[in-house]
């Protein structure tokens, strides 16, 4: 999490590794940050083994991932697929 930030609204997250709270947690920061505190956008960095990609928000309904791999990929298309969405590259 940015350093700004989390010492600002989470500093108990500050450096700390996000993987271990429950995916509930997760999604109601991800709400706080984004429907009711109106942050323009936010950044999270996922590790797949030594492979990093990110996922950037930005505005609450614009949703960008950069350098997914093949398997990531995959993952992210079959979760999609079941809400009725899709992946467009560009």
């Amino acid at each position: 999490m940015d350093h700004d930030l989390a010492k600002e609204t989470y500093p108990d997250l500050l450096d700390r590794d996000l993987t271990e709270l429950p995916v509930a947690d997760l999604l109601e920061i991800s709400k706080k940050l984004i429907v009711t505190d109106h942050y323009l956008g936010v950044n999270v960095l996922f590790r797949d083994k030594k492979h990093y990609f990110l996922l950037r928000i930005e505005s609450g309904i614009d949703a960008d991932l950069y350098k997914l791999s093949k398997k990531a990929e995959k993952l992210v298309n079959k979760l999609l697929k079941r809400n009725g969405l899709f992946l467009v590259k560009y």
